[in-house]
């Protein structure tokens, strides 16, 4: 992995940076702070195997977070690496949208994310294996291979699910069921399928609120690019209130799961987190058309889905 030697051009002088800033500008390349989007949906499958059997197995755990997480910095550097024209003609990129900008703003080679890419999902897809030799788990075999697909081909050729309006199923899909469902599996060899398909659905809601919302502010350059996101075909105004619908079905799933005594009473616990999903839908439906004053719906969105999330799995515990 030499080529991930970061060289910086400043004032007409190559700088190396420092061993700290280095490490820094890789925690950026990978956007690890997204990382939440992976660790809710496998923390709340480890749950519901507690909550259904009293069975946990930490070092299962540690792998299955561990794997997680690896594919996930893989996607992202690869999202970085295939989005780099959409990227290169993005004024208005956020921390929440636009990728790392680490191609955009000189920091890193392409060549080198795409390298650090296949470096992180080989990490993810070994740590994988190992679970799946020393436990059995062969199902493992295909969540694992559609993670990885789904991550790879969000904007990579010659799919590109981004591109044809496909982004949100792909976001729902991989950060919700598969995630739940195979974190489940690995910590029992089984899985119910009712009640961990069912409780994946809300944090499925909610984070595919996360990606519709980061598009708005790129809805410019997606168009210019081709990109056929949901934002760009409903348009910033339709989209704002699919976005709203979005937040609010993730609250009324979970409470049919309650109603219906498929949940158990404790999974009314995020419901606490209402005044948040309330104050990123207000803030959107203000500011959807701005720019920089629709970033604290980004923020609050991506907060409402981690305090969420690990409430529901804090739930399924104490049940």
């Amino acid at each position: 992995m030499a080529d991930l030697i970061v060289n910086v051009e400043s004032d007409n002088r190559t700088v190396t940076p420092s061993f700290t800033n280095r490490i820094l500008i890789w925690v950026l390349a990978i956007r690890a702070p997204f990382f939440t989007a992976s660790i809710v949906p496998l923390v709340l499958g480890m749950a519901i195997a507690w909550y259904d059997t009293q069975i946990f197995d930490p070092l299962l755990g540690f792998l299955t977070l561990l794997a997680g997480v690896a594919i996930h910095a893989g996607t992202n550097l690869a999202n970085d690496y295939f989005d780099q024209p959409t990227d290169d003609i993005n004024q208005n990129f956020s921390p929440f949208n636009g990728g790392s900008r680490m191609i955009q703003n000189n920091v890193l080679l392409p060549r080198q994310i795409l390298l650090a890419s296949i470096f992180c999902y080989l990490v993810g897809i070994v740590t994988a294996v190992f679970i799946i030799i020393n436990t059995g788990g062969i199902l493992l075999l295909f969540f694992l291979g559609t993670a990885v697909l789904l991550g790879l081909f969000y904007t990579a050729l010659p799919v590109r699910l981004s591109y044809h309006g496909l982004g949100e199923i792909a976001v729902f899909v991989g950060f919700g069921p598969l995630g739940v469902l195979s974190a489940y599996y690995i910590q029992l060899g089984n899985i119910n399928w009712t009640l961990t398909l069912i409780a994946s659905v809300p944090i499925a809601f909610l984070i595919a609120m996360v990606l519709f919302i980061n598009e708005f502010q790129d809805i410019e350059a997606d168009q210019e690019a081709g990109k056929r996101t949901l934002v760009v075909v409903l348009g910033k105004t339709l989209a704002v209130r699919i976005y709203i619908i979005g937040m609010i079905l993730a609250y009324v799933f979970l409470l049919i799961g309650v109603i219906s005594a498929v949940f158990p009473v404790f999974l009314l616990l995020p419901f606490f987190t209402i005044p948040l999903a309330a104050k990123a839908i207000l803030t959107a439906k203000r500011n959807y058309m701005l720019i920089e004053e629709l970033q604290p719906a980004n923020a609050t969105t991506i907060l409402t889905h981690f305090t969420f999330g690990i409430m529901m799995a804090l739930a399924f515990i104490l049940a």
